[in-house]
């Protein structure tokens, strides 16, 4: 995490503060709703049940009146887009990545594996959404590589699968997280992707998108007998593709 970045997200999160001062000074109800939860909170302070519920009813008001002006979600909304962007710096910097362990972190893995044709009876599955650190090996007919996932680290490895003569699809749907996809050679793939920020790397490319959609196809996909299409939608992460 660059120390500039840092310093212009404390730099906009201090005006916004003052901001929220400002506007509290500017309300009047407000204003009293927040002096009279300080009071509460400082005769709170003391040992017994009674201080402690006026402690309790202060904090709530203190929060309330806070939670009323629109600067102060602002800073929230500012606050998670940085920790999403910078999560992994931010925790590696505090040196708290290997004690806590945080969602967008969090991977999941699958492995792909044909099998042979059957009757199709449908099937139904709760997919999570975030993602887990367990390593899976479920058995997917192609036309159901269809990938839900809010947050999470996420790894598709096809090196081991023998894809049919045909155009494959594999669909992803992600809120935050990096997506890394593991295609054996000789297969022609084509990417559709689109997010609101992040890089897209493949076949030698490396790309900073911002609320962009590429196509990109890899130099053998019309020749290629095997062809795999990846259909990603992110709103903040990478998608890289990597051949074995």
């Amino acid at each position: 995490m660059k120390k500039g970045a840092l310093k212009l997200f404390m730099l906009v999160e201090g005006l916004l503060g003052l901001a929220v001062l400002f506007q509290l000074v500017q309300d009047t109800d407000l204003l009293l709703v927040f002096v009279f939860g300080l009071i509460f909170i400082k005769f709170g302070t003391g040992k017994g049940e009674r201080r402690q519920i006026l402690g309790l009813i202060g904090w709530f008001m203190v929060g309330m009146s806070i939670l009323s002006t629109f600067s102060v979600w602002l800073m929230l909304i500012l606050f998670i887009l940085f920790v999403v962007i910078n999560g992994k710096g931010i925790w590696s910097e505090l040196k708290l990545d290997t004690f806590v362990d945080v969602p967008w972190e969090e991977k999941a893995f699958r492995t792909v594996k044909t099998k042979e044709p059957e009757q199709r009876n449908g099937s139904r599955k709760r997919q999570k959404w975030i993602g887990n650190t367990s390593i899976g090996s479920d058995v997917y007919e192609w036309d159901d590589v269809n990938l839900t996932v809010f947050m999470g680290d996420t790894i598709i490895d096809l090196g081991n699968t023998l894809l049919p003569k045909e155009e494959n699809i594999i669909l992803i749907r992600k809120g935050f997280g990096k997506t890394r996809v593991i295609v054996p050679l000789g297969i022609g793939v084509a990417v559709h992707h689109s997010t609101i920020r992040g890089q897209l790397m493949f076949n030698e490319t490396e790309l900073d998108l911002i609320n962009e959609t590429v196509k990109l196809y890899s130099r053998d996909y019309d020749e290629a007998n095997r062809k795999i299409k990846i259909v990603s939608n992110s709103l903040l992460g990478d998608l890289e593709v990597i051949y074995l």
